[in-house]
Order: C-alpha cells, then sequence, then structure tokens
C-alpha cells in the first residue's frame, strides 16, 4: 500500500469494481466514498448490504493501516467486522464510510466506523479489530506487542 497525494493507493481489483474513492486519510481516521449506481442495488432496488460491509471494511481497515503522511501503510487483516445496518441508500445516493481508532495497540486496532449518505443520515455502523499483519515498508517489526 503507498500514499499518493495523503491517500492510500489501492491494487484491489474489487474496490475498483465498486468504484469507492478515497477522500482522507491520516493518523487514526480514513474517509471513502461510493456514488451508487444500479449495479449497487439488490432486488428491492436499495442497496445491497454487501456494499454497506465493503465500505465499512475497507474504513476501518485503512483506518487502522496508516503509519505516516507519504509512508506506506501497514498490511492489516480484518480479525473482526460486526455491521448493523439501519437505513437504506439508493441509485444516485453519495455514501461516505468513515472511520475512527478506539483503542488497541500496536498489532491489534479497535476501530469504529460509519456510513452515511449525502445528507449526512447514517445508514450502517460497526466494529472492528483489525491485526496489522506487518510493519510498514522500510521498517523493523517491532519487539513485544500486544
Amino acid at each position: 500500500m503507498s500514499a499518493q497525494n495523503g491517500k492510500p493507493e489501492v491494487p484491489a481489483p474489487f474496490n475498483a469494481l465498486l468504484g469507492v474513492r478515497f477522500i482522507s486519510w491520516s493518523d487514526d481516521m480514513a474517509e471513502l466514498q461510493l456514488t451508487i449506481t444500479h449495479d449497487h442495488l439488490n432486488g428491492a432496488f436499495a442497496v445491497h448490504g454487501g456494499v454497506f460491509a465493503t465500505m465499512l471494511d475497507n474504513a476501518v481497515t485503512f483506518c487502522a493501516a496508516f503509519a505516516g503522511e507519504g509512508r506506506p501503510g501497514h498490511r492489516c487483516l480484518t480479525l473482526s467486522l460486526t455491521t448493523s445496518f439501519v437505513g437504506p441508500a439508493i441509485d444516485g445516493d453519495v455514501l461516505t464510510a468513515r472511520a475512527r481508532i478506539v483503542g488497541g495497540g500496536r498489532k491489534l486496532v479497535f476501530v469504529r466506523g460509519e456510513v452515511v449518505n449525502q445528507d449526512g443520515r447514517r445508514l450502517a455502523h460497526g466494529d472492528a479489530v483489525i491485526k496489522r499483519d506487518t510493519p510498514p515498508s522500510g521498517q523493523p517489526e517491532p519487539s513485544g506487542g500486544n
């Protein structure tokens, strides 16, 4: 993972397929957006829950991955992600996923995220445990850990 203009470069084809755009990436915070198209809808013509879960997973993981301005991020794994769906989104909506670190240490990080629409209405939220699997490129593995 590398940083470009303060935002992560995402090589994952799945993110490109969905159309996810990174808005901000900084210490203890990540934010990304997605404009909903017909392809994101379920049979009821509302956004599929998997889109919300994917946006949350991306936000919480990138939040935990930040290693400093202009530096590659940590490689991270989502160990658990709870997702609560609290409102619908439809074709044309612009969804924003935000995440913040709420606890943890060097290797295990606890992150809280939410997805809101263009009006700021919360549509989904969740909590995650993220494992920082490797240090950022060019850094030795710290001794100890948590």
